[in-house]
């Protein structure tokens, strides 16, 4: 509605500005020009005097195109004036509510950073319907997630009070990814000093970079050009090893998944067998690896292998079958482990 008003007095504003340039024009014999800066003038009540003297008509016009004008610019100044309070009290309201959002998320993933890598982060946490927040530097970028409906944050995430408006407090993990290591290292010093139990996971360009993160108390350090590397020389050297961890890790249309999935406190899993678990027989999932509670890793388990409370399981089997697991592991998707 507010942006119709602003057309119409726009048009408005144009219309009388033209009948004003026509009426000295054909009234007085003045020229375009003329008639137009008489126009301009008697508008904007500048008091410049007239033009040229006007006759008995011309003097009648001008008071009916003052008349005109000042209605018309009290009705522009008043539209302009809602649209400003109706945009600022819009904007404040969303601000209030997107903080109310985050305010509520326990146990979410923060992606500092929404460049290329922070992109891919941002559809693979979507698919797995993660809660997430983006904190992003970049205003454009941050309103194209902000019109999908994702919740972000427009800041430098190495700024703390950035970091808590995030709820970074009671978030499972972070992801530093914005392309620079040195920014990665103070992202991830500022994370860890607020929460100091926070899983940290930061991408690094070099090997310096990754030692200097370490140091800052990051979990795990990813390097992209060496992940890329090695997938390239085993596509080269085993090929089908690279398609089959490529199907299963990437693909989206393959109904195939590996999954961790934690043991947690009332799982009917806890003290059993695998081999007694229906696991693999009635869910048709694959134990590939357990971590125990003292992050010891043990591949490849047999079927004798008792499962304990607190157990991280490596699986790959179907959608379904991850499901059917995490439900007997009592097991909630974005709880810490």
């Amino acid at each position: 509605m507010s942006q119709k008003g602003i057309y119409f007095s726009l048009t408005a504003l144009f219309g009388i500005v033209l009948l004003g340039v026509l009426g000295y024009h054909l009234l007085e014999g003045w020229s375009l020009f003329d008639s137009l800066y008489m126009t301009v003038i008697t508008l904007a009540t500048i008091g410049y005097g007239e033009t040229h003297p006007l006759t008995f008509g011309g003097r009648v016009f001008t008071i009916i195109l003052i008349a005109l004008g000042v209605t018309a610019a009290g009705f522009i100044f008043t539209t302009l004036t809602r649209v400003l309070v109706e945009t600022q009290i819009t904007a404040a309201f969303g601000r209030r509510k997107l903080f109310r959002d985050i305010n509520k998320l326990k146990n979410h993933y923060i992606i500092c950073g929404a460049g290329r890598v922070g992109m891919r982060i941002v559809d693979e946490f979507k698919k797995k319907s993660v809660d997430f927040v983006v904190i992003e530097r970049d205003p454009g970028i941050a309103d194209r997630l902000l019109a999908q409906g994702e919740l972000v944050l427009i800041g430098d995430a190495t700024d703390e009070a950035v970091l808590d408006g995030a709820n970074v407090k009671n978030a499972r993990s972070l992801i530093a990814a914005a392309s620079s290591d040195a920014e990665n290292v103070y992202i991830a010093l500022s994370a860890r000093g607020i929460n100091p139990d926070l899983y940290i996971v930061a991408r690094a360009n070099d090997q310096s970079g990754e030692r200097q993160m370490r140091r800052a108390g990051v979990n795990k350090v990813v390097s992209p050009a060496l992940i890329g590397s090695h997938r390239m020389a085993q596509a080269a050297m085993s090929p089908a090893v690279a398609d089959f961890i490529e199907l299963t890790t990437m693909t989206e249309g393959l109904d195939l998944l590996f999954e961790q999935v934690r043991i947690e406190p009332g799982s009917i899993l806890a003290k059993k067998q695998i081999k007694d678990s229906g696991i693999r027989t009635e869910h048709n999932v694959m134990i590939v690896a357990i971590t125990d509670h003292l992050g010891r890793m043990q591949f490849n388990p047999d079927g004798n292998q008792e499962l304990n409370l607190g157990d991280l399981l490596i699986a790959i089997g179907t959608r379904a079958g991850v499901k059917n697991l995490e439900r007997l592991a009592n097991y909630e998707r974005g709880e810490s482990g």
